[in-house]
This record gives structure tokens, sequence and C-alpha cells, in this order.
């Protein structure tokens, strides 16, 4: 994955950020402007308001506003900024100024109409098109309704960067709190630990390409998180009750009171005597994890974490009831999706929908997926492939869509890997060499994400991205 730079000059200072990636921080919420246009002095009488593109330049004079409007901050404000993405260039400054308090409607605001400008508080200095940062904590005091103008700067020239009609490249005020309550961070994966049996088990050790579920969860452990997500398959291959207790229990159990799980193939599979594991009815891992869980004839629930809806489904469709259209568990995703109209949504379950690995295109769970996308759900974690694998936003048939869910197949818990075959369509980011965990800091209005490798390893992924 290309990493750009972005050099910010804020107040004298001079900052570098990743282009994309936004720093998870405690006690943080993201806001998108309700209202964003330009206006320019080469048609003064003109509106822009329904653009997909914001700008600033000095020939003809054009200039941006935005109003964001800042709700369920609890805290004093520690920092505000301001992220824009520029798209084209050629200036390099952009100044932010405060903007006095004149009425305007993004349809109806133009250049003879726009409210003055006031003293500038931030400017930024752009090295390339990506996401620019720029410190406007000067302009944010509290909840409330926070205006502003970008106007060119020096070196000066055109700059066009992304509106809100851009949808996933709006800009972004994100707001931290000091002595607020954080947003919820949590971590997930699937594919986790190796059956005691076998000869890589090493009493939990591993070697240095399988059973590395010692490893991952000295992440689970190290990152105070707020719930665990276990994607399936969490004992191989045995997924009898003394499995779980020598293996799974002695790594990830140590997060067992915050993790909430959903079922694998290879958690049916338990002993029916000496070492058998013909049995499929997934005894051991409902006694395991109880109430948590959920139904054991069913395997599925829901719940909320924060401003969030969670979804937990059962995808070993033969114990569920099925998997296809008007099966138990299908219906009461639809009713469940209709009943809970939060703003973010993400749901999980262990047989991905789309993978570049063995799976290629699940159709088992085709069902689930159109449901998912046809509601604005978000975000879908999967395991099931031993990879880790990050796909852009898809529609109900697996088209690129801002609108569509996000897939990340997080098969990386610990087992072993995987190889590629075909690239799917869609795919972004993929990799199959490095154990880890996904990290999701939940917003109340978007999401971050981080893939945390294994101590010793390097890969890793982020980026931000809008709820629906």
């Amino acid at each position: 994955m290309g990493v750009a730079l972005v050099m910010l000059t804020v107040a004298g200072l001079m900052l570098v950020s990743l282009d994309g990636a936004q720093a998870r921080v405690q006690g943080s919420q993201t806001f998108t402007p309700v209202a964003d246009a330009l206006v320019s002095s080469a048609s003064p009488s003109r509106s822009f308001g329904s653009r997909a593109v914001l700008q600033v330049d000095r020939r003809p004079l054009v200039r941006s506003y935005l109003r964001f409007r800042i709700r369920g901050l609890s805290g004093a404000v520690e920092s505000a900024t301001l992220s824009m993405y520029v798209t084209l260039f050629h200036g390099r400054g952009i100044i932010v100024r405060r903007v006095e308090r004149k009425p305007w409607t993004e349809r109806g605001i133009t250049y003879r109409k726009a409210p003055p400008l006031g003293p500038a508080v931030a400017s930024v200095t752009v090295a390339r098109t990506g996401w620019a940062q720029v410190d406007v904590t000067r302009l944010v005091t509290g909840n409330g309704t926070v205006e502003l103008a970008l106007t060119h700067g020096n070196p000066a020239g055109v700059i066009s960067f992304s509106s809100r009609e851009a949808r996933s490249r709006a800009p972004q005020l994100v707001v931290t709190t000091r002595g607020g309550k954080p947003d919820p961070l949590i971590g997930a994966a699937g594919n986790i630990a190796c059956d005691p049996a076998s000869p890589f088990f090493n009493s939990g050790a591993g070697t240095e390409d399988r059973c590395r579920a010692g490893a991952t969860s000295d992440l689970l452990v190290a990152a105070n998180l707020t719930a665990v997500l276990s994607l399936g398959d969490h004992q191989y291959e045995c997924g009898g009750d003394a499995a779980f207790l020598r293996s799974y229990d002695q790594s990830w159990g140590r997060v067992k009171s915050i993790t909430h799980p959903v079922p694998g193939n290879h958690d049916y599979r338990n002993p029916t005597g000496g070492t058998d594991c013909g049995a499929q009815d997934g005894s051991g891992y409902f006694r395991y994890f109880g109430t948590a869980a959920g139904e054991p004839a069913k395997g599925y629930y829901s719940y909320d974490i924060g401003a969030w809806h969670m979804v937990a489904l059962n995808t070993f469709c033969e114990r569920a009831g099925g998997c296809d259209r008007g099966s138990p568990e299908e219906i009461w995703l639809r009713q469940d999706l209709v009943t809970h109209k939060n703003r973010c949504t993400l749901a999980y379950f262990h047989h991905a929908r789309f993978s570049s690995s063995y799976v290629q295109d699940d159709r088992m769970v085709d069902a689930f997926w159109r449901d998912l996308a046809d509601a604005g759900v978000d975000v879908v974690l999967a395991a099931h492939d031993h990879v880790y694998e990050r796909f852009a936003p898809q529609d109900a048939s697996g088209k690129a869509s801002a609108e569509g869910v996000r897939e990340f197949v997080v098969g990386t818990g610990g087992i072993e890997h995987h190889p590629f075959f075909t690239t799917r369509p869609n795919s972004e980011v993929r990799n199959n060499d490095t154990f880890g965990i996904l990290e999701l800091t939940l917003h109340p209005t978007s999401y971050e994400w981080r893939f945390v490798p294994e101590a010793g390893k390097t890969f890793t992924d982020s980026g931000s991205f809008p709820c629906h």
C-alpha cells in the first residue's frame, strides 16, 4: 500500500501526516459538513452548491464555505482537525478563515451574497493529492455550529478538493475532547487456536507460521479494547471442551469476558468418543462461551456498542436452519435491520462473501449480503480464508459503490496462512504472511480501521470512512 506525505503548516509549525490515515485518539468524534459550496468572482451571481468539488484560487477569486454542526461532545475540546481530500493543485497554499455570522444556504450562496471573511486561523501547504489535515482548534469551542471559509494561500493557484457530495471523500472535522468518554475500540479476527494434538501446537507457543494464537492474543490484551469480535473457527481440529480449555482458553480466552463470538465450521466438530470428531452440534463451542454465543439452536444475535448496532450471524447454515432467502435466520436478519435504525451498523460472520483466496465467491451467504447492503450496513467482518483482505464498499450485487458495504476478511487469528488466487473485483489490500488483528474505532458517524501485526512483523493497513 503506497504511503504519501502531506506537509502542513499550522501556526508556524511544520507537521507531517500519512495520506489517508487518521490517528486513533481517545474521545474523538468525526463530523461531515451539513453544507458546503464554492463561490467565484467570475460568476458572481451563480450558485455552485450542488457540485462534488470545492476550490480556492486567486484569479479568478474562488473560495469555499463549509458549515459543520457539532453535537454530542462531552468534556472540554482538546483539538479539532479539518481533513480535506485534495484532487488537483496548481497552487499549494490554503488559508482557513473565520466567517462573519451571515445566513447562507448551500444552494443559495453566491460570490455576491457570501458572508464576509474573518481573520485567518490556520494554513495548509499541499504537497500532493490525497488527504490534507489542518489544526482548526481555535474555531471549535464545543457543541454548536462551526462555519469557516477556505481561501488561497501562498504559493497561490487553483486547488480543488472534494465536497460533501463526494461522500467517502467529504471533508471531515475530527474533534477530540478531554475528559469525555472514549469512542469504542474493538478487535477482531478468526481462525484462531490450534488443535492441542497438533505437532505444531508446542504448548501454545506455536511455530513461525502456525499456531500463533498466543501472539495475536497478546495484541488483544495490550489494546484496552471495549470488545473482541471472534470471527469463527476458534478451535481446530476438534471443538470439544478439552480442546477449548487447553488451547483457545489459554490464548484468546484471556479476553473471554469482552468477547462476542460467531461460530465457524470447525467449532461444530465435537468428540463423540475417543478422538472421533464426527459430531456437528457445536456443543463444545456453546458450552465454552455460554450466553455470549446466543441460543445454541441459532448462534446468531445482535446488540449495540456505543452508537453502533452490531449483528452477529451464524453461517454454518446446515445447523442454523439455512441461510437462504426465507430461512429463519434470514427473516430474523431483515427484521433486526428494520428494527434498529442506528446511523452506523456492523455485521460479522465466519464465511466471507468475497475473497481472493479459497472461497472466491461464497454464494452461500449471498442472501445475508443482499439484506445488509439493502439496509445500508457499513462494515462486514468475516474469516474462513486464512488471509487479510480489505474490499472497497460494494452494493448488493458486488459492484463498487460508495454507499455499499465494506468487507474485511480477517482470518489471521493464528492458525496458518492460505494462498491467494484470482484477485477479486474491488479488492484493495491483501496479505497472507502476517498474523494479527483488525482494530476498529467506532465513532458516532464514522469508523477507523487499523490492522495490527503480531510482534516482529511490519505489515499494516489503516484508514477511515464515514457511515452512510
